[in-house]
């Protein structure tokens, strides 16, 4: 069996729960590289668009970097980033190689998500970058990621999402995100909202001095705890990105070479990343998909496409909805409800990878006196209506895969 055969069969796996041998893959040496030059993305809620703004900011100002996220939409070599391009089968396969002498040594096998990232933090030590901008998973402390000691860790957002896993209450999601290093020199808060509430807890977890605790937004996007905003959540990832690349360019000593050029910071605000909030098409009618997939994120979309949109002069939009397993769906489609605009169509059954079953939604909408419409991938592409397509992104990456 290939090198890739066998990593490609490990998606179907669970199995990430080897934190205490990983960090054996690497020697103290190689663990002290990591931890000095890498770069720790924590957060429910727009950690790809903060690292992949991030991997653009410091690929500009010339450093060779390494960009690891997850999930990937269509192909999994998206998951691994080296100066922009994804990885090659070849990098892959070689990387592969080495996780599986492990695996062998040691008498264990390592999950998807696991193998992925090892190939990734290979690749980096190998080829002597600068930067390793990493994505976290699930959590952080308990997170494959935190083998590395970031000591540099960048906070998007907290929400409530995984909370069998994480904890029921924001603070409880908050403190396991931000332990995904025991050894944080700095720290970027990229919400307004957490710093309001949470500053003092985030520097007394992470033993942080006032002048090593930096805001990743800007003070229009402050949130008082006393009202409520709407935010636009591309520019607050944008906003973070920016300030975490000043840190990491100051803490190296380099010149932001792009400060002070209107045009290119204007540029920067219009990157978007694939599959999050995405126009794939402005006419004969506005069609947006999004692979938001939790209570917060699917929040966020509907106040940036009020941000973005005269909702009154669109009466009408066909919002197809999917959801995964194990996720809250029935938070979600609250607030899909209360958009007055919306004409939500459920997608049938075997569209998506992990989709939840559409007779276990069908019973929340009658539960709740809803009308039921059910719908495919290819009705949604076929539109010409206004139309959203929303709740996973594995949905969001099948429909890529099929029609784009």
């Amino acid at each position: 069996m290939d090198n890739l055969h066998y990593l490609l069969q490990k998606a179907s796996s669970n199995s990430n729960k080897n934190l205490e041998i990983l960090s054996n893959f690497f020697s103290q040496e190689e663990k002290q590289l990591l931890t000095q030059r890498s770069v720790s993305i924590v957060g429910t809620n727009g950690k790809t668009s903060t690292a992949t703004v991030l991997n653009e900011l410091l690929s500009r100002n010339g450093l060779s970097t390494i960009l690891f996220t997850s999930p990937h939409l269509v192909n999994v070599n998206e998951r691994i980033q080296i100066k922009k391009e994804i990885i090659k089968d070849i990098d892959l396969d070689r990387g592969m190689e080495k996780v599986r002498v492990f695996e062998d040594k040691n008498k264990i096998t390592l999950g998807y998500f696991e193998s992925i990232f090892l190939i990734a933090a290979t690749y980096f030590l190998n080829n002597n970058l600068d930067i390793f901008i990493v994505e976290a998973g699930i959590g952080g402390r308990l997170d494959t990621t935190s083998i590395l000691n970031s000591q540099i860790v960048c906070l998007t957002n907290i929400g409530l999402d995984h909370t069998e896993l994480l904890g029921t209450t924001i603070e409880e999601i908050l403190h396991e995100k931000i332990l995904v290093s025991k050894n944080v020199k700095q720290f970027i808060n990229g919400s307004a909202e957490i710093h309001t509430k949470y500053e003092h807890l985030i520097k007394e977890s992470l033993k942080l001095k006032n002048e090593d605790y930096h805001l990743g937004f800007k003070d229009d996007e402050y949130v008082n705890s006393s009202s409520i905003v709407k935010t636009n959540y591309l520019k607050s990832n944008q906003s973070n990105a920016i300030k975490a690349s000043k840190v990491i360019l100051g803490n190296l000593n380099k010149t932001d070479n792009f400060n002070n050029d209107p045009l290119y910071l204007e540029n920067i605000k219009k990157m978007k990343t694939e599959g999050r909030f995405q126009v794939i098409q402005n006419l004969p009618s506005l069609k947006i998909i999004d692979g938001a997939h939790n209570p917060s994120g699917i929040k966020a979309f509907f106040d940036l496409l009020e941000y973005s949109y005269n909702i009154g002069d669109v009466k009408n939009f066909d919002c197809y909805v999917g959801f995964n397993k194990n996720k809250d769906y029935r938070e979600m489609l609250k607030t899909i409800w209360l958009k007055r605009y919306l004409n939500i169509k459920l997608l049938e059954d075997g569209s998506f990878f992990k989709q939840q079953k559409t007779y276990t939604l069908e019973k929340f909408f009658i539960a709740n006196n809803k009308d039921i419409q059910k719908s495919t991938l290819k009705e949604f592409h076929l539109s010409n209506k206004p139309s959203i397509l929303l709740g996973s992104l594995y949905l969001i990456g099948e429909y890529i895969k099929e029609y784009k």
